[in-house]
């Protein structure tokens, strides 16, 4: 008597571990991720992903170590799914509801991807014309347990972001310094990235105008306005808006995710998977997504 799976129990598990393998199976191992050593054999197979073995340190590891998912007790197509929601922006309530998470597991979730994302968001160098612009931003204490009395004790600073766009499509947006304009971080975050023959449009600020000029020699092209960096400001604010606020100790993870929403290549959550996601060690573990006020203070100052 054939007996039916009415429920599809052992569908959905036989679906997640195809899932699983199509996943894994052209993601490329050069280091054993334990102790970095590249002297390793293969050590057969678990759920039809390929194992292996270090020489070195005799641990084992997979091709899924260290990934996005790594040591996640939900199935990959749940994940799959919270990705698609994160492209399309919802809440993180809306998240949880939707696929039976709870809002905690939403926002380590989320944060889990931000930092994947982050990993290769900067661009290695600027070419062609650099367009260059500024948004300054208040602090903000949001999920800070103290964040009325930090808020209360000290006058929040002003955080400057850069925004820059070269000839390629990528784009450079960071937080590079508070309270005021530091020349000497902007040289070395930002006016490093620059090729020397390329040519720098500012937008409407003194002190970028002064480095244009100078890298600029007084030669003047004309150049068509890329309204990508002329709004920042608008089209940040309005984005930041749809996430109630930002803290900005996360503030650099969710500029990563902004830069790719706003990219000339049309991004859906399966391109944002295989082609951002999936590449290198992107695993981190939840103690760490929670960056200390310390460490963001030395990140700016």
């Amino acid at each position: 008597m054939l007996q039916h799976d009415v429920e599809l129990k052992k569908f959905d598990l036989h679906i997640n571990d195809v899932l699983k393998r199509d996943f894994y199976k052209d993601r490329v191992v050069d280091v054993c991720p334990i102790c970095e050593s590249n002297w390793y054999i293969k050590y057969g197979f678990y759920n039809g992903i390929q194992r292996y073995k270090c020489k070195v340190c005799q641990k084992t590891f997979s091709r899924s170590t260290n990934s996005l998912w790594s040591y996640s007790k939900k199935n990959t197509r749940i994940w799959m799914e919270f990705t698609e929601l994160m492209t399309e922006n919802r809440t993180l309530k809306f998240c949880a509801e939707k696929l039976n998470i709870s809002i905690g597991t939403a926002f380590y979730w989320r944060h889990k991807i931000l930092q994947a994302l982050s990993i290769d968001s900067t661009p290695d160098s600027l070419s062609g014309v650099v367009h260059i612009g500024k948004v300054i931003i208040k602090e903000n204490f949001k999920g800070c347990r103290d964040a009325e009395i930090l808020a209360s004790a000290t006058p929040r600073e002003k955080i400057w972001i850069i925004g820059a766009k070269g000839q390629e499509d990528s784009m450079f947006i960071k937080p590079i310094f508070k309270h005021c304009w530091n020349r000497r971080a902007f040289s070395e975050k930002v006016y490093s990235k620059i090729e020397e023959k390329s040519y720098i449009a500012p937008y409407g600020d003194r002190y970028i105008n002064s480095v244009a000029k100078r890298h600029n020699r007084k030669n003047s092209i004309k150049v068509e306005v890329e309204y990508r960096i002329k709004y920042l400001w608008p089209n940040l604010k309005k984005w930041l808006s749809l996430f109630h606020g930002v803290a900005s100790k996360y503030l650099q993870r969710y500029l990563s995710f902004f830069i790719i929403m706003n990219l000339d290549k049309v991004v859906d959550y399966m391109d944002l998977i295989y082609d951002r996601l999936f590449k290198g060690n992107r695993f981190i573990k939840t103690d760490d997504i929670r960056i200390r006020s310390s460490l963001f203070q030395r990140n700016y100052n």
